[in-house]
């Protein structure tokens, strides 16, 4: 069965808490299954961390702020 996560579609800017270790995390893009459909996971970077992108999976994270609407 597919990957169907279409609750979990945050766009990109949002930050997110990290379940495991409470850092925060902006998410700075999306990557899914195929055809922009299905989705796999978040690609973010997290606060204190080495630069570059981390993967997160739905369900690591919780909702912290959504990115301002102009």
């Amino acid at each position: 069965m597919p990957f169907q996560h279409e609750r979990g579609k945050y766009p990109v800017g949002t930050v997110v808490r990290l379940k495991k270790t409470g850092e925060f995390a902006i998410i700075v893009d999306k990557a899914y299954l195929k055809d922009e459909k299905e989705f796999l996971n978040y690609y973010a970077n997290i606060e204190g961390r080495a630069d570059g992108r981390w993967a997160l999976y739905d369900g690591d994270f919780e909702l912290e702020c959504l990115p301002p609407t102009t």
